[in-house]
């Protein structure tokens, strides 16, 4: 364990990781149109939610295929409420 992880472990600022059970099913697919980061803009879907709150997504291209790119542009984690919040300004939930 890194020093700055120690220290915050003795001061009790630090929590264990918990999982919850998935909100979203694998094949959700969402769209965020928000934001100033551009490679988070457009379609993206669940691919693995087995470390809820975090969901594995991958882009979904023009074609409605899924990216095999292996990069933050193309597979990234969200966390839950990134997830709703995208399904929120589309008025899907």
């Amino acid at each position: 364990m890194s020093a700055s992880k120690e220290l915050y472990a003795s001061m009790g600022w630090s929590q264990p990781l918990t999982k919850e059970d998935p909100i979203f099913e694998v094949g959700q697919r969402f769209t965020i149109n928000y934001g100033c980061q551009k490679n988070l803009f457009g379609a993206w879907e669940i691919v693995d939610n087995i470390d809820s709150p975090h969901y594995l997504c991958v882009k979904v291209l023009k074609n409605g295929k899924l990216s095999k790119g292996k990069n933050l542009n193309c597979k990234r984690l969200f966390y839950v409420s990134d997830i709703k919040q995208a399904l929120k300004t589309q008025n899907v939930e």
